[in-house]
């Protein structure tokens, strides 16, 4: 490592709306890469199937989620959808920056953008798409892929509308985007950025 900022970990942002399939690709990638982890978010809503405490997120009631906003130890919380709250435990940052640690993580809009204002030189976000030249168009392709997995008519209905107003026009700002067509295609340019970046700040990444 060459400098001090080289020194400190590296967070990986996957960002983007519901359908999209960041979740598979993050998956994906800490199935390659020894050296990432998934950064372990806080969240009100159920363990899902094949979920770990403390792996995926830390899995707590409101009441805890509230106590933890009081005690200062989220650097943000968002409700994501009505009664489902979504925070970043300060110290699981800390903890991977300190050590020079990559994470990666499947995160919401206003809590990547307020993460990579708070650490613009070991945050890379990543904008996870579908295809589709429009807006109404790529809306048209995530519905498909909600109804596909069965999501629930009002779910969908919340998660579109979240889409084209807060999450497809984020992709802007974001440092890539990746166009998941095809599974195995966004997953190959996926690791072409994690290599890049691993690689420029002189992180390990030996793949598993």
């Amino acid at each position: 490592m060459n400098s001090s900022e080289n020194a400190r970990g590296l967070i990986l942002l996957m960002i983007g709306p519901g359908g999209a399939g960041k979740s598979a690709i993050m998956k994906a990638i800490i199935r390659h890469y020894a050296s990432i982890q998934q950064l372990a978010t806080a969240t009100t809503r159920d363990m899902r199937s094949g979920e770990k405490q403390g792996r995926e997120h830390l899995f707590i009631s409101p009441k805890e989620f509230k106590t933890m906003i009081a005690k200062g130890q989220l650097l943000e919380h968002q409700e994501v959808t009505p009664g489902k709250f979504y925070g970043i435990p300060r110290q699981a940052v800390a903890d991977c920056l300190n050590k020079a640690e990559v994470r990666i993580a499947d995160i919401e809009v206003l809590g990547a953008e307020k993460l990579a204002q708070a650490y613009p030189e070991n945050v890379v976000q990543v904008f996870v798409t579908v295809p589709g030249e429009t807006l109404d168009e790529q809306s048209k392709v995530l519905e498909g892929r909600m109804r596909q997995r069965d999501d629930g008519a009002t779910d969908i209905d919340q998660r579109l509308e979240r889409a084209r107003r807060l999450e497809l026009p984020y992709q802007s700002q974001c440092d890539y985007v990746v166009v998941n067509g095809a599974l195995a295609g966004a997953i190959a340019a996926t690791r072409a950025i994690v290599d890049k970046e691993l690689g420029r700040r002189g992180l390990p990444g030996a793949p598993q």
